[in-house]
């Protein structure tokens, strides 16, 4: 992220802005892709930590335009719509895992 954001690998000024960034990727992945299982904590594979990474740079990217619906300037569009993601990120992703919601116990 250091290299494609800031030009520098070297750079570690943004480290903890990153690290935010990369756990809500997570946890974006995991919601869209595991809606009906919150156990599951992990990512799967390196496909989702690709993912993950792409995500992280665009959420890092819309900081400050969170929630746009549509934006058009000198030719320039940009719309979001699920967590302020865009469409070909999302079109990323593998289809979510179906399943029975886990229904809590009560005592």
């Amino acid at each position: 992220m250091r290299l494609e954001i800031l030009g520098d690998a070297t750079d570690e000024s943004k480290d903890d802005i990153f690290k935010i960034k990369l756990e809500d990727a997570k946890y974006e992945y995991l919601r869209l892709v595991y809606p009906f299982n919150p156990e599951i904590e992990e990512l799967p594979n390196d496909r989702a930590k690709n993912w993950q990474t792409k995500c992280a740079i665009e959420l890092y990217n819309n900081i400050g335009n969170e929630g746009i619906i549509s934006y058009s300037e000198n030719g320039l569009s940009e719309s979001y719509e699920k967590s302020g993601l865009s469409k070909d990120l999302l079109n990323e992703l593998p289809p979510a895992k179906a399943g029975v919601p886990i229904e809590e116990k009560m005592v």
